[in-house]
Protein backbone atom coordinates (compact mmCIF):
# COMPACT_ATOMS: atom_id res chain seq x y z
CA UNK A 1 0.00 0.00 0.00
CA UNK A 2 2.99 2.20 0.80
CA UNK A 3 4.80 1.25 -2.68
CA UNK A 4 1.20 2.20 -4.44
CA UNK A 5 0.75 6.00 -2.47
CA UNK A 6 4.20 6.77 -3.11
CA UNK A 7 3.72 6.00 -6.88
CA UNK A 8 0.55 7.89 -7.39
CA UNK A 9 2.20 10.89 -5.48
CA UNK A 10 5.11 10.76 -7.87
CA UNK A 11 2.67 10.67 -10.53
CA UNK A 12 0.98 13.44 -9.22
CA UNK A 13 4.25 15.56 -8.93
CA UNK A 14 5.16 14.90 -12.51
CA UNK A 15 1.48 15.97 -13.28
CA UNK A 16 1.76 19.22 -11.33
CA UNK A 17 5.40 20.09 -13.04
CA UNK A 18 3.94 19.41 -16.38
CA UNK A 19 0.61 22.12 -15.79
CA UNK A 20 3.12 24.55 -13.70
CA UNK A 21 6.05 24.37 -16.33
CA UNK A 22 3.50 25.72 -19.11
CA UNK A 23 4.71 22.65 -21.44
CA UNK A 24 1.70 20.50 -23.06
CA UNK A 25 3.14 16.83 -23.97
CA UNK A 26 3.02 15.79 -27.28
CA UNK A 27 3.92 19.30 -29.09
CA UNK A 28 5.09 18.75 -32.50
CA UNK A 29 8.80 20.36 -32.91
CA UNK A 30 9.64 22.57 -35.87
CA UNK A 31 12.23 21.16 -38.46
CA UNK A 32 14.85 23.05 -40.63
CA UNK A 33 12.95 25.41 -42.66
CA UNK A 34 14.42 26.94 -46.30
CA UNK A 35 12.19 29.71 -46.39
CA UNK A 36 9.75 31.40 -44.72
CA UNK A 37 6.62 29.99 -46.91
CA UNK A 38 7.96 26.66 -45.88
CA UNK A 39 7.77 27.29 -41.83
CA UNK A 40 4.34 29.42 -42.72
CA UNK A 41 2.92 26.18 -44.19
CA UNK A 42 4.16 23.57 -41.57
CA UNK A 43 2.76 26.12 -38.82
CA UNK A 44 -0.74 26.27 -40.80
CA UNK A 45 -0.84 22.28 -41.35
CA UNK A 46 0.85 21.26 -38.27
CA UNK A 47 1.41 23.39 -35.19
CA UNK A 48 -2.05 25.08 -35.56
CA UNK A 49 -4.04 21.83 -35.98
CA UNK A 50 -2.18 20.48 -32.89
CA UNK A 51 -3.07 23.57 -30.89
CA UNK A 52 -6.84 23.62 -31.53
CA UNK A 53 -7.36 20.15 -29.86
CA UNK A 54 -6.59 22.53 -27.13
CA UNK A 55 -9.33 24.72 -27.95
CA UNK A 56 -12.19 24.88 -25.24
CA UNK A 57 -9.44 24.67 -22.60
CA UNK A 58 -7.99 28.28 -23.68
CA UNK A 59 -11.34 29.62 -25.39
CA UNK A 60 -9.07 30.05 -28.57
CA UNK A 61 -10.87 31.81 -31.16
CA UNK A 62 -12.03 29.15 -33.83
CA UNK A 63 -9.53 28.68 -36.87
CA UNK A 64 -12.14 30.30 -39.28
CA UNK A 65 -11.93 33.43 -37.39
CA UNK A 66 -7.89 32.97 -37.06
CA UNK A 67 -7.82 32.77 -40.97
CA UNK A 68 -9.98 35.75 -41.23
CA UNK A 69 -7.72 37.45 -38.65
CA UNK A 70 -4.99 36.96 -40.45
CA UNK A 71 -6.65 37.80 -43.84
CA UNK A 72 -7.29 41.11 -42.65
CA UNK A 73 -3.82 42.30 -41.36
CA UNK A 74 -2.38 41.52 -44.46
CA UNK A 75 -4.78 42.80 -46.61
CA UNK A 76 -4.97 46.26 -44.64
CA UNK A 77 -1.43 46.24 -44.55
CA UNK A 78 -1.19 46.53 -40.50
CA UNK A 79 1.50 47.11 -39.42
CA UNK A 80 1.77 47.50 -35.71
CA UNK A 81 -0.61 44.84 -33.68
CA UNK A 82 -1.73 45.07 -30.43
CA UNK A 83 -3.84 41.74 -28.35
CA UNK A 84 -5.20 41.45 -25.44
CA UNK A 85 -5.75 38.00 -23.73
CA UNK A 86 -3.24 35.92 -25.60
CA UNK A 87 -4.18 32.19 -23.29
CA UNK A 88 -2.07 29.79 -25.41
CA UNK A 89 -0.82 32.00 -28.11
CA UNK A 90 -3.00 30.79 -31.00
CA UNK A 91 -4.53 33.69 -32.15
CA UNK A 92 -1.14 35.44 -32.09
CA UNK A 93 0.48 32.73 -34.31
CA UNK A 94 -2.44 33.98 -37.00
CA UNK A 95 -2.16 37.86 -36.28
CA UNK A 96 1.99 37.07 -36.53
CA UNK A 97 2.00 35.15 -39.53
CA UNK A 98 -0.03 38.33 -41.24
CA UNK A 99 2.15 40.47 -39.58
CA UNK A 100 5.37 38.75 -40.62
CA UNK A 101 4.25 39.61 -43.75
CA UNK A 102 3.52 43.14 -43.40
CA UNK A 103 6.86 43.87 -41.62
CA UNK A 104 5.11 44.60 -38.66
CA UNK A 105 4.97 43.36 -35.28
CA UNK A 106 2.25 42.03 -32.26
CA UNK A 107 2.48 42.99 -28.76
CA UNK A 108 0.25 40.79 -26.53
CA UNK A 109 -0.48 40.87 -23.18
CA UNK A 110 -1.50 38.13 -20.97
CA UNK A 111 -2.18 38.05 -17.20
CA UNK A 112 -2.00 34.14 -16.41
CA UNK A 113 1.64 33.42 -15.97
CA UNK A 114 0.87 29.56 -16.79
CA UNK A 115 -0.27 31.15 -20.08
CA UNK A 116 2.28 33.16 -20.96
CA UNK A 117 5.17 30.84 -20.98
CA UNK A 118 2.66 27.93 -22.92
CA UNK A 119 2.10 31.14 -25.12
CA UNK A 120 6.18 31.76 -25.34
CA UNK A 121 6.75 28.11 -26.42
CA UNK A 122 4.09 27.85 -29.22
CA UNK A 123 5.15 31.11 -30.80
CA UNK A 124 9.04 29.80 -30.88
CA UNK A 125 7.87 26.72 -32.51
CA UNK A 126 6.36 29.20 -35.05
CA UNK A 127 9.50 30.83 -35.78
CA UNK A 128 7.71 33.82 -34.42
CA UNK A 129 9.18 34.62 -30.36
CA UNK A 130 10.50 38.24 -30.22
CA UNK A 131 10.98 38.65 -33.98
CA UNK A 132 7.62 39.13 -34.90
CA UNK A 133 5.54 38.70 -31.79
CA UNK A 134 6.18 39.96 -28.30
CA UNK A 135 4.52 38.55 -25.21
CA UNK A 136 3.74 40.63 -21.95
CA UNK A 137 2.94 39.77 -18.88
CA UNK A 138 0.04 41.33 -16.77
CA UNK A 139 -2.44 43.16 -15.99
CA UNK A 140 -3.67 44.51 -19.60
CA UNK A 141 -5.49 47.80 -17.80
CA UNK A 142 -2.83 48.83 -16.39
CA UNK A 143 -0.04 47.68 -19.02
CA UNK A 144 -1.59 49.23 -22.34
CA UNK A 145 -0.87 52.89 -20.73
CA UNK A 146 2.27 52.13 -20.75
CA UNK A 147 3.38 51.30 -23.62
CA UNK A 148 5.40 53.29 -26.01
CA UNK A 149 4.55 54.78 -29.67
CA UNK A 150 0.53 53.74 -31.24
CA UNK A 151 -0.75 50.79 -32.77
CA UNK A 152 -2.91 50.56 -35.87
CA UNK A 153 -4.48 47.60 -34.82
CA UNK A 154 -6.07 45.83 -31.64
CA UNK A 155 -7.98 42.65 -30.74
CA UNK A 156 -9.24 42.30 -27.87
CA UNK A 157 -10.36 38.44 -26.75
CA UNK A 158 -11.08 38.17 -22.97
CA UNK A 159 -13.98 36.99 -22.75
CA UNK A 160 -17.91 38.21 -22.88
CA UNK A 161 -17.24 41.66 -20.95
CA UNK A 162 -15.24 44.09 -22.55
CA UNK A 163 -15.79 47.79 -22.39
CA UNK A 164 -13.06 48.75 -19.89
CA UNK A 165 -10.87 47.10 -22.32
CA UNK A 166 -11.64 49.54 -25.00
CA UNK A 167 -10.73 52.84 -22.65
CA UNK A 168 -7.37 51.13 -21.98
CA UNK A 169 -6.66 50.78 -26.10
CA UNK A 170 -8.11 53.56 -27.80
CA UNK A 171 -6.01 56.45 -26.53
CA UNK A 172 -3.03 54.47 -27.90
CA UNK A 173 -4.70 53.39 -31.25
CA UNK A 174 -2.89 55.63 -33.97
CA UNK A 175 -5.85 57.08 -36.58
CA UNK A 176 -7.23 54.98 -38.71
CA UNK A 177 -7.05 51.80 -37.23
CA UNK A 178 -8.78 48.65 -37.05
CA UNK A 179 -10.02 47.60 -33.34
CA UNK A 180 -11.43 44.10 -33.35
CA UNK A 181 -13.18 41.89 -30.49
CA UNK A 182 -14.01 38.74 -30.18
CA UNK A 183 -17.40 37.87 -29.04
CA UNK A 184 -18.06 34.07 -27.60
CA UNK A 185 -20.82 32.14 -28.70
CA UNK A 186 -23.12 33.38 -25.20
CA UNK A 187 -26.08 35.09 -24.79
CA UNK A 188 -25.45 39.10 -24.32
CA UNK A 189 -21.78 38.54 -24.30
CA UNK A 190 -19.72 41.70 -25.55
CA UNK A 191 -23.46 43.81 -25.01
CA UNK A 192 -21.12 46.58 -23.08
CA UNK A 193 -18.48 46.38 -25.70
CA UNK A 194 -21.22 46.90 -28.12
CA UNK A 195 -22.59 49.96 -26.28
CA UNK A 196 -19.16 51.42 -25.74
CA UNK A 197 -18.45 51.23 -29.69
CA UNK A 198 -21.70 52.38 -30.71
CA UNK A 199 -21.71 55.14 -28.97
CA UNK A 200 -18.85 56.66 -31.50
CA UNK A 201 -20.86 58.00 -34.32
CA UNK A 202 -17.66 58.80 -36.27
CA UNK A 203 -16.83 54.74 -36.12
CA UNK A 204 -17.73 52.52 -38.18
CA UNK A 205 -18.66 48.92 -36.71
CA UNK A 206 -19.73 45.78 -37.85
CA UNK A 207 -20.21 42.22 -37.13
CA UNK A 208 -18.49 39.49 -38.76
CA UNK A 209 -19.40 35.70 -38.33
CA UNK A 210 -17.00 33.16 -40.37
CA UNK A 211 -18.87 30.67 -39.92
CA UNK A 212 -18.19 29.59 -36.31
CA UNK A 213 -20.65 30.23 -33.24
CA UNK A 214 -18.17 33.11 -32.60
CA UNK A 215 -18.36 36.65 -33.95
CA UNK A 216 -15.66 38.95 -34.50
CA UNK A 217 -16.50 42.68 -34.17
CA UNK A 218 -15.04 44.99 -36.11
CA UNK A 219 -14.53 49.36 -35.90
CA UNK A 220 -12.98 51.47 -37.71
CA UNK A 221 -11.50 53.88 -35.51
CA UNK A 222 -11.46 57.12 -37.96
CA UNK A 223 -10.03 59.36 -34.80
Amino acid sequence: MARIVAIAAGLGLLLAGITTSGRQPGAPQPPAFDSVSQRHSWVLTTLLPWMEQFQERYHNVPRSDGEFLRWLIVTTQRKKGLEIGTANGYSAIWLGLGLEETGGHLTTIEIQPDRVREAKENLKRAGLLDRIVSVVEGDALKVVPKLEGTFDFAFIDVGPAAAAFVDAVVPKLAPQSLLVAHRPPFPGALRDYLDKVGRRSNWLTTVIQTGAPTALILTYVRD
